[in-house]
């Protein structure tokens, strides 16, 4: 009984987790602008759309493309994601305090067994449900970097796992992202209205 449940939770949770594998910030950059005979002033813009790891942030891979757009405008997108690439900064791992802190209870990342594993990723999503309605980015910036101490560990520990289990951690690290890119997206369309 506990399997299909966790199954069903992998399922639903899915979509949203593959959504919020791939982190996208886009940068862009204006030329000097080119003015020609035959057409109003252009100005030559390059966008740079990089895609993220999202377990180690790191750069996987980097698209460059260059458009002509009139001449003193700036396209709505580039504004948007800028300012929500600061937010959107690779996360270090926290310390056993900060973990401890967030867990409310005494956790030392490193010496955990995969049952105590399980049980800090258990109490990690239950915070995270209990508690993220009064969160600020900050908040869920301290929340990724716990979840990044306990994805080390479980890297570390991934062989002593059963396939249920890792189907049950996979699913609340979709689950805590999923809340998380909701939360993002409700922000953006608030501050937009």
């Amino acid at each position: 009984m506990n399997n299909s449940h966790a199954f069903v939770a992998l399922l639903l949770v899915l979509p949203f987790a593959t959504m919020a594998q791939t982190k996208t910030t886009k940068t862009s950059t204006t030329t000097k602008p080119t003015t020609t005979t035959t057409a109003p002033a252009t100005q030559q813009q390059t966008e740079v759309t990089e895609d993220l790891d999202p377990a180690t942030g790191k750069v996987i891979r980097r698209t460059t493309r260059t458009i002509n757009v009139p001449a003193g405008t700036t396209t709505p997108s580039s504004t948007a994601t800028t300012s929500s690439s600061t937010e959107e900064a690779p996360v270090a791992a926290a310390s056993d305090a900060q973990v401890t802190s967030f867990l409310r209870q005494k956790t030392t990342v490193s010496t955990l067994s995969a049952t105590g594993l399980l049980k800090a990723y258990e109490y990690f999503i239950e915070r995270v449900r209990e508690d993220r309605s009064n969160w600020k980015p900050t908040d869920w910036n301290n929340a990724a970097a716990v979840l990044s101490s306990l994805n080390g560990r479980y890297q570390q520990l991934r062989s002593s796992f059963s396939l249920d289990d890792k189907l049950t951690i996979r699913s609340q690290q979709g689950e805590f992202q999923a809340l998380r890119t909701a939360k993002q997206i409700s922000t953006s369309v608030s501050d937009k209205l």
